[in-house]
Parts: structure tokens; sequence; C-alpha cells
């Protein structure tokens, strides 16, 4: 299991969230509910930035050249790993000189006591990074080992290898070919220093719209211009870098956006998609009840040509509206669910971090919406998903997820009764589940920043939480009534 806490940072006065395969963050606006997500992402995404530095790294030095490579000691790598978390903080979050002490504590495995901590002291105005003992183990070791064995004859130049290359078909294939193994090598590594075998991470922000309700040309132009904000930032000194953690999220989620919709334009719809595919008829099966599904919360059929994303709401008489005149709850929605559709299509090992996934929804298109994502959850044991939300009837929908799961496990002879009011691969397990209330200040004085609200005995959110935010919610109705009550009678 992994775990985060948190010590005064921004809004947060004290969290410890435990990180299961799905979480749930819920409270007011200003809760933190966004930056503990930002956080978790930053932590479990180190494993992807790693990747990325130490294969370019090694891409680079490999063709230098070096008539003999001694191989550095690790402590080397050790302080290159340190500087890329605190550079990357500093990009993220931006200065910090101007806040209070902090410290921020994430387990990649609690068992294990494995953890990575950052914390910063006001007085020498210095992030510091720690690692617990032993998380830098053998693997990593072997991960620098493997950084000199791309080449055997290490005195190539990098023209020189060109033109061998270039001259033998057969030595340009073994190439990429070794770089294909290393780079699996180094993947595999990696998994087992962060405890995680996602591949694909992915923070999808909230007004997401932005990628459907603009033109191409504009999203291209937004494009261009936070990569130059960014870079701008890259080379500021770490004392005047700004917060920059939105913008970095925002050009992570075009990039995915432009991949997604090169797909879609080369197979048009999601039923194209389907049919392409030549595998498992039970995959099939799935991929035809997850579109159906899609066209319920989309009021119609999705499709994309050269004039653009539409939703087709009559196939006799094909009319249709373009998504970037459709409703903000389509536009708000529509990406999460190409998301869903194409990992599931390609069996990829996920991290989603989903800020307001009910945005502009009604409270049916919701249900439809988390029993989608609960299907992509389960669909490897690997994959995870972390949701920020104000709605309450995202907690309910949760709720009957787990109740099914419950209901069928206590008694096994009723699981197709309970298959007939929500489908088996929307189930979830209570050990897969957690749920946290932040802030509380309306909910009740007495309550702490940050509480859990699931229930782990009974496998189902706190009764008490829904019934006590129900409450808030009626009770100006019931005072109203009382009025209205006592005056009539005077009458």
């Amino acid at each position: 299991m992994q775990k985060i806490t948190i010590r005064n940072f921004g809004a947060i006065e004290y969290a410890e969230i435990e990180v299961k395969k799905i979480l749930v963050l819920i409270g007011e606006q200003a809760s933190g509910k966004s930056t503990i997500a930002k956080l978790i992402y930053f932590f479990k995404s180190l494993r992807d930035d790693l990747f990325v530095q130490i294969y370019k790294y090694t891409d680079r030095d490999l063709f230098k050249k070096v008539p003999d490579i001694v191989f550095p000691e690790d402590y080397f790598f050790m302080n290159y790993f340190i500087s890329t978390i605190e550079k990357r903080f500093y990009d993220f979050f931006g200065s910090i000189s101007h806040l209070p002490n902090f410290e921020i504590i994430f387990y990649y495995n609690v068992e294990k006591n494995k953890y990575l901590q950052l914390s910063f002291n006001n007085h020498d105005k210095k992030l510091n990074s720690q690692f617990s003992d032993g998380f830098l183990n053998e693997n990593f070791s072997s991960v620098v080992n493997h950084m000199i064995k791309l080449f055997e004859d290490k005195n190539l130049t990098y023209t020189e290898i060109q033109e061998k290359l270039s001259n033998d078909i057969y030595d340009q294939l073994a190439y990429e070919q070794n770089k294909i193994i290393y780079a699996q090598r180094i993947s595999d590594l990696l998994n087992g220093l962060f405890e995680s075998n996602q591949i694909n991470s992915l923070f999808i922000i909230a007004g997401r719209n932005a990628t459907v309700s603009y033109s191409e040309l504009f999203e291209k132009y937004l494009f261009a211009n936070i990569q130059s904000s960014l870079e701008d930032n890259r080379i500021a000194s770490w004392q005047s870098k700004e917060q920059t953690i939105d913008e970095i999220l925002m050009l992570k989620f075009i990039e995915k956006i432009i991949k997604i919709k090169k797909i879609f334009k080369k197979f048009v719809n999601f039923r194209e998609l389907i049919e392409s595919y030549e595998k498992d008829n039970i995959k099939i099966e799935k991929l035809r009840l997850i579109t159906y599904k899609i066209k319920q919360i989309m009021k119609g059929e999705y499709c994309i040509d050269n004039r653009g994303e539409k939703i087709v709401f009559n196939q006799e008489t094909e009319e249709y509206v373009y998504l970037s005149n459709a409703s903000s709850g389509q536009q708000e929605v529509i990406r999460i669910l190409q998301d869903i559709f194409l990992n599931i299509l390609d069996d990829v090992k996920v991290l989603r971090i989903i800020e307001e996934p009910e945005a502009h929804l009604f409270p049916i298109a919701q249900k439809q919406l988390i029993e989608l994502l609960s299907v992509m959850v389960n669909h490897d044991e690997d994959n995870q998903l972390i949701i920020t939300t104000h709605s309450p009837y995202i907690l309910t929908v949760f709720n009957n997820l787990l109740f099914a799961n419950r209901v069928v496990e206590k008694n096994p002879s009723a699981a197709l009764e309970v298959a007939e009011i929500i489908p088996k691969d929307s189930w979830l397990k209570a050990q897969d589940f957690s749920a946290y209330s932040l802030g509380n200040q309306s909910v009740s004085e007495t309550t702490h920043y940050c509480e859990s609200i699931f229930n782990a005995e009974k496998g189902t959110i706190q009764q008490n939480y829904l019934d006590t935010v129900s409450e808030i919610l009626g009770s100006d109705f019931q005072t109203l009534y009382s009025i209205h009550a006592r005056t009539f009678k005077r009458r």
C-alpha cells in the first residue's frame, strides 16, 4: 500500500492519506483537494521523469568519443536523482521561499517503509530531499551499470556510428533493437524502484473543455505559448520561479488529446475502432457495452472528420451538432470517455488523476461516468484512479459499487441479480478503496481537517457523512417549513 503525509503545505494543515487503487477526495472549494492530488501526481510520476532523464543522458553521452568510460560511484546518481527531484518540485510549485516550514512524505511501500521525504526549513530557505534506508538499492545500481552497454565499441564518435549504421542495415536494426531492450530494462528496474508497474500517468485537469471549445489553430498557439512559458521558467533561478504546475499539467494533457484525436481521425468513431480490433471476443463485448454507455452520456454518437468533432444525435436523418457548440457537460466529459475507451482497448497500465469528473453533468450522467471509470480501474490490477470532487452524488455512486460487491461476497448466489442492477465490471472491492473529506468547517466544528470517510468494517462510505451532507442541504428547507407551519396556524 502507498500513503502520503502532508504537514503545513498551503491550505493543508495535516493530512495522512492512504493512496489505494481508488482514492476519492471530497471537500469545499479551497480545501486543498487539488494540491493533494497534484502532490500525489508529483511523487507518482517521478518514475516517468527519471526514465526520460536516464535515457536522454545515456543516449547523449554514449555518442561521445571516450577512450575509457569509468563508471561513477552510486552517490553521483543519488545526488543526480535528488537534484532532479528538487528542480522538478520548483517547476511544479514555484518558489517556496515565502512559505512556512513544511514536510511531505510519500510512502511508495508502507509495508517496506520505503519513502521519499521533502521538507522545507524557512531558516535556510532550502528544499531538502531524503530517501528511506535502502530506497536506492542494488536494482538502481544495475540501472547505472546498463548505461554503458548500448554499444560494445565505446570509442566510436557520433559521426562514425551514423556512418556505420548507414552502411549496414543489419547494424542499424541491431542498434534499434538494443535501444528497445535497454529502454525496457530501465523501465522494469524503475518499476521495482517505485513499486509501480504503471507506464502511463495523466492528470486530467479541470477546464478540459479548452481542448474542444477552441479551434485547432488556437490550440496550437496555446500549446506553443505554454511551452515557451515553461522554458522561460525552467532557466530561472529557483527563488524567482513561478508556480507553473497547471501549465505543466495542461501541456501534458494537450499532448495526450492530440494523440487521441489522431487515432479517432483515422477511425472516425468508437464503432470503427472496435471493428478494427481483432482480438478476443470478451474484450470486444466489453468495448461495445462501454460505447453504449458513452453514447448515453453524450446523448449521441461521437465522430470526427475533416470538418471537426461532432455529436450525431439522429442517425437516420444524420443530424448532428459540432462538439464546439455542444453543451459544457459534453465538452468536459468527452476527453475522459475517449481516454477510458483507448486504455481498455490497448490494455494500458494507467494512473489517472481527474479533477471534478462531475463538471456540468446531470447526476445520472455522473453515475454512468463513475461506472465506466470503475471498469477501467478493474481492467488491470495495476490501474489506479484518484478523483477530486465537490459532488455527494459521486460518493453515492461509489457507495453503490462497493455495496454491490459486498452483497455478492456475502451471498454469491445473488451475483446475477446484482449484475442486472450494476454490471459486474464496475463492482469495487473494499480493500481497493479509500475516501477522505477535507476542510470540514461547514460539516462539523469537531472534525479534523482531513478525515477518512470510509468504513473499512462495513466496506462502504460512512453513512453518517452522507447523512450529514444531506442534512446540511435540507436544513434550510426544514427551517422554512417550520416557519410556514407556525405562521399558517396563526390564520
